[in-house]
């Protein structure tokens, strides 16, 4: 027989051992909870990162570039309409204005009667003259004569000879006298003036100015030339006038004529006068007009559009496509003429240089060659 008694525990060991095991579950509990969270975050961090997306090709349009075999290096410059000759004519007799035939802005003739002095007492003069040298040419004969025989000496003859020949003289200017009375115009060209009227009497001492003649039938076109484009011209080269007749432009062609040795010390410009054929009468004396002169030809020039030029802190730029990528080249411009430019450097033949859409590269970046109404605005 079994003599041992069951030992008989109280409430507060079973109180005791209830809190040590909920203590045990909690611990278990929050480890789950840890070990998860420790879990996820390790997920969390090893993650791959996705490779980036590329970007899609910028659309451009290109065009290849082809050199122009010659291109005139022209600029432009104002000048003034000159003209070509103006001739003051005056009275070379005293005398009283007793005609004038053309009126003032008529076009005459080298050789024209324009005025006709009075010359009553220049015909007396003239006829004085002319009785002196026929005495004296009898006078002449008669010594001869005597000469001759041996009846007067040498110098007699001589004495007669020279005064002979003086009232030959001055027959000669008694009749170039008269004849001046007329006075016809010296050249071909428009009557510009004439300051005088019929019965005025007019003296060559003061010099009386009776007429004054322009001749526009060719005319000067005076330009002043900067002193770094004078070298590059020269007489004789062929030169295009531009002027602006009743609202529309009219090109004229003219010829180099003078290019003066000094330039003007103030502005250092040279004065160079063009002289323009002006039969129609389209330019007028003062009127202003525009001058195109050529300073060299340029072989072989690559002109590109200016919109293409990309201005950069360092200079300029333009971008190409190779292998359908962009390229930047740095270029160096020359004269620009309307919208296009030259390039110095920077650019060869070949080369498809972008014209539109340029804008949105970048060095190395993928290019589609498209029409240019299709790339970007």
């Amino acid at each position: 027989m079994d003599n041992k008694r069951p030992v008989k525990t109280d409430g507060s060991t079973t109180r005791g051992r209830g809190l040590v095991s909920k203590a045990v579950k909690l611990v278990i509990v929050l480890a789950a909870i840890g070990g998860l969270v420790f879990v996820g975050l390790g997920t969390n961090g090893s993650k791959p990162t996705p490779p980036p997306t590329e970007a899609p090709p910028v659309k451009v349009a290109v065009m290849t570039v082809a050199p122009e075999p010659e291109f005139p290096d022209t600029f432009e410059l104002p000048a003034i309409v000159e003209p070509n000759q103006v001739v003051t004519v005056s009275a070379e007799v005293d005398g009283r204005v007793e005609w004038i035939g053309p009126k003032k802005g008529t076009r005459v003739q080298a050789g024209d009667p324009l005025i006709r002095l009075n010359t009553d007492l220049l015909e007396a003069q003239l006829q004085m003259a002319q009785a002196q040298a026929k005495n004296n040419q009898t006078e002449f004969d008669r010594i001869t004569g005597l000469v001759d025989k041996g009846a007067a000496p040498s110098r007699d003859m001589d004495a007669a000879a020279t005064q002979l020949a003086i009232s030959k003289a001055q027959l000669e200017e008694a009749r170039i006298r008269v004849a001046r009375a007329r006075i016809a115009a010296p050249m071909t060209g428009v009557l510009n003036d004439v300051p005088i009227e019929v019965g005025e009497y007019v003296t060559v001492m003061p010099q009386t100015t009776v007429a004054e003649i322009v001749d526009t039938g060719v005319v000067k076109v005076v330009v002043e030339i900067p002193e770094r484009d004078i070298a590059f011209l020269s007489v004789g080269e062929k030169a295009q006038v531009i002027a602006e007749i009743k609202g529309r432009e009219v090109s004229l062609m003219g010829t180099t004529t003078f290019i003066s040795q000094l330039a003007d010390a103030r502005t250092r410009c040279t004065r160079m006068e063009i002289a323009v054929p002006n039969q129609e009468g389209f330019l007028r004396s003062g009127q202003i007009v525009r001058v195109r002169l050529t300073r060299q030809i340029l072989k072989d020039a690559i002109l590109i559009p200016l919109a293409a030029v990309i201005p950069m802190e360092d200079g300029k730029a333009v971008y190409v496509v190779e292998a359908s990528k962009s390229q930047r080249r740095n270029v160096e411009l020359g004269i620009i003429r309307g919208d296009r430019v030259l390039i110095r450097s920077g650019l060869k033949p070949g080369d498809q240089l972008i014209v539109a859409g340029h804008r949105f590269v970048a060095p190395d970046q993928k290019v589609d060659v498209v029409p240019e109404s299709k790339t970007q605005p």
